[in-house]
């Protein structure tokens, strides 16, 4: 890469993590919470940056990727993934979605009762078909007038009622253009807005939209509300630390749903709830787990960009999906098995690249 600064390398998900602390700080003040943050979940989550950044910088500095070995097998793939293919398979999700907004008789955006039944399993077909077939296909056969195609899926899945599936769409093809040298100022301008706007109107509009509740906060006062709420349920599970005994972990890859299991363990309540990237392993393994999921979190997420910048094309498109999913998960929490899924796509990547990845001095 020419660029002095590789804005979008793994440190930014410690950037973003900051960003989302203040700004939970900031919303445990200003809202229904009897005290700010306590002191003892901001340090957690700063020794959790610093187990991070100790596995990235365990590969920038003791790994170096060799481009002299070619892989047959990549190649291949290579090969396969051929602009037919990918622009088919980004269609064929695309019309799968719609086929399950038909058939769940409306938006669910705007009903709550429809948005607890949209992630259905058409639903999860056609993401986990969509974000890597459009990410690649950008990566390899970028045309501005493909962008049509992004701003379709990004609708149809926003209609979900979900903000997951928009920003994680939104971000990783800002994610994918910006690697391959297509961000003018003009584009980031509008992705940017798209992300903010977006992000922010799904969340204040699926709020709005449940019967039982009634929110007065405006969708800037809500993202300060969740960021502030999502850290107190982490706050309160630090108490809690390894009780679970692995069951979350379990779960995810399983059936169930952990984030009602959280609402229901650390709340007593029958609700669903995100605590942060760091509060479901930390209620399962307690600190020995947010260490391992940390320094693992810190040493793939480089070595999946490592390959990538050298590699581009598939690469790029399997890290951005990866990148723009972790840092959704700074809120959300990594309970999503679908997600899983992209970072098994990134240890195939790692995987067919091996040979390339090399000891530092070597």
């Amino acid at each position: 890469m020419n660029k002095k600064i590789d804005f979008f390398a793994p440190p930014i998900i410690t950037v973003i993590i900051a960003v989302f602390l203040i700004a939970g700080y900031i919303g445990s003040f200003n809202y229904r919470f009897e005290d700010p943050l306590d002191i003892e979940v901001i340090s957690t989550i700063i020794y959790a940056i610093i187990i991070f950044l100790i596995g990235v910088a365990f590969v920038k500095y003791g790994l170096k990727y060799d481009s002299s070995y070619s892989s047959s097998i990549s190649e291949k793939i290579n090969k396969i993934l051929s602009k037919k293919l990918l622009l088919g398979i980004v269609l064929l999700a695309i019309i799968l979605q719609g086929i399950n907004l038909i058939l769940l008789g409306g938006i669910p955006l705007f009903d709550s009762v429809l948005k607890s039944n949209a992630t259905t399993n058409i639903w999860r077909v056609s993401y986990v078909l969509f974000l890597p077939a459009i990410n690649i296909f950008l990566a390899k056969y970028y045309k501005k007038r493909y962008l049509l195609l992004v701003a379709v899926g990004a609708l149809l899945f926003g209609l979900n009622g979900y903000r997951t599936s928009l920003l994680g769409i939104l971000a990783s093809v800002f994610i994918t253009l910006y690697y391959i040298g297509k961000i003018n100022k003009k584009i980031g301008i509008i992705f940017i807005l798209a992300i903010l706007i977006g992000g922010a109107g799904i969340g204040y509009i699926a709020s709005q939209s449940i019967a039982n509740q009634h929110w007065m906060l405006n969708p800037i006062e809500l993202i300060f509300y969740r960021c502030g709420f999502t850290l107190e349920v982490f706050e309160r599970i630090i108490p809690l630390g390894g009780t679970t005994d692995g069951h979350i972990l379990s779960m995810i890859f399983s059936s169930g749903s952990p984030r009602t299991f959280v609402g229901n363990y650390v709340l007593h309540d029958n609700v669903c709830l995100t605590s942060s990237l760091f509060g479901p392993v930390y209620l399962d393994f307690g600190m020995i787990g947010l260490t391992i999921q940390m320094l693992f979190l810190g040493l793939f997420t480089k070595l999946v960009h490592t390959v990538a910048v050298n590699k581009k094309g598939i690469g790029i498109g399997i890290y951005s999906i990866i990148l723009a999913h972790t840092l959704i998960w700074i809120e959300t929490g990594p309970t999503d098995i679908m997600i899983w899924l992209f970072y098994l796509l990134g240890a195939l990547l790692i995987i067919l690249n091996y040979k390339n990845i090399k000891k530092s001095g070597n």
